[in-house]
């Protein structure tokens, strides 16, 4: 019987190859599936506002356009500065968004947050990366924020983890603070909210 040897972490030499082969690898701009994914994952959000935001994994900025309208400061990070420059592109007519070159979750902002999205950003992680993130996640939900989880399901050839196992790790991990399951057919998505 063979072993499974564990996928290595997706890092900066991978996206911004990415970046550099299509201006948008996604399709985020473009596909009727991240409209719709966008759609759910701000009505998971239950049509609260919030006074400072922080997007993990934000690519060039199509989300974080339809965040920064529930956030009165949104901080928007991705590990790409390809992505980031597109994302400025998009975002200059946005105000209160910032964006920051960073590598999450060894690099985590400071300050408080009352929102953390991590949109298609977790399952790109290795073990050790995920627990850190996780880290991250449980400290933001201890100061009261709120925290949304978003992935693709379906197997993937180079992804670390699957979707539905990151969803499963974080409800295992932050289950106390799970208040939302909207799992669709493609993706999963989880509402923790801190109290």
């Amino acid at each position: 019987m063979s072993e499974v040897v564990p996928r290595p972490r997706l890092g900066r030499e991978f996206f911004e190859d990415l970046y550099t082969r299509s201006e948008d690898p996604w399709e985020f701009a473009t596909s009727d599936y991240e409209r719709g994914k966008y759609a759910d994952t701000l009505a998971a959000l239950g049509g609260a506002s919030f006074a400072r935001g922080l997007e993990v994994g934000c690519s060039i900025g199509v989300f974080t356009e339809q965040l920064a309208e529930v956030c009165d400061e949104l901080l928007a990070i991705d590990v790409s500065e390809r992505a980031l420059a597109r994302a400025r592109e998009r975002l200059t007519a946005s105000p209160g968004v910032t964006l920051a070159h960073m590598t999450f979750p060894e690099e985590m902002p400071g300050g408080q947050f009352d929102l953390v999205v991590c949109s298609e950003v977790l399952y790109y992680f290795d073990g050790a990366a995920f627990e850190l993130a996780v880290e991250r996640l449980r400290g933001a939900l201890q100061s009261g924020a709120t925290v949304l989880a978003v992935h693709w399901r379906p197997a993937t050839s180079s992804y670390p983890l699957r979707g539905d196992e990151v969803h499963d790790r974080l409800r295992a991990e932050l289950g106390d603070w799970h208040t939302f399951d909207g799992r669709r057919p493609r993706y999963r998505l989880d509402r923790f909210e801190g109290r």
